[in-house]
């Protein structure tokens, strides 16, 4: 194949798996958003039950050490577990390996507890209810169960706050 040939065969291809990669991102932003208005998606994951949180707000927080604006997000959940507890319960949910996300919240010094997700290679089951196929997420469910807000990227810690006193209300 002759070497301009060649080029244009790599870069419609690498168009292609580019556009499917926007493609997910939209659809798993859309199922995130889709969850807003409606009863939260029940779940276990070891001892942690949603069911059992309500009559509290819930912030659930989609996260993993391989991702840079997770880990920033991370020291502001700490300070929110803590501070807001136990009215309102700060859920980080850790979809990578449980071993590498203890590790990286003790080199961090980050005074937080996590569920995990991990389901090896793939995406965690509590992950897919959410639709958190590309992260962070976080989620903010009322006392009555329903989600009240969607964040579907990064979030400062004022806007949580303020969907936090929303769903408090």
């Amino acid at each position: 194949m002759r070497p301009r040939v060649w080029f244009a065969v790599l870069m419609m291809a690498a168009l292609a798996a580019s556009g499917q990669k926007k493609e997910k991102i939209q659809a798993a932003k859309d199922k995130a958003l889709g969850l807003v208005g409606n009863p939260a998606p029940d779940f276990i994951l070891g001892d942690f039950h949603l069911a059992d949180k309500r009559g509290q707000v819930v912030v659930l927080a989609f996260w993993a050490t391989w991702c840079p604006p997770c880990k920033a997000e991370m020291p502001g959940f700490a300070k929110l577990q803590k501070e807001l507890a136990p009215g309102v319960a700060v859920v980080p949910v850790a979809f990578d390996h449980e071993a590498a996300a203890r590790d990286f919240l003790a080199k961090k010094r980050l005074d937080v507890w996590s569920l995990f997700d991990d389901q090896g290679d793939t995406q965690g089951k509590v992950a897919g209810l959410y639709g958190a196929h590309a992260i962070p997420k976080t989620f903010v469910i009322d006392k009555d169960g329903t989600v009240v807000k969607a964040f579907t990227s990064k979030t400062s810690e004022a806007d949580l706050r303020k969907a936090i006193q929303a769903a408090v209300r």
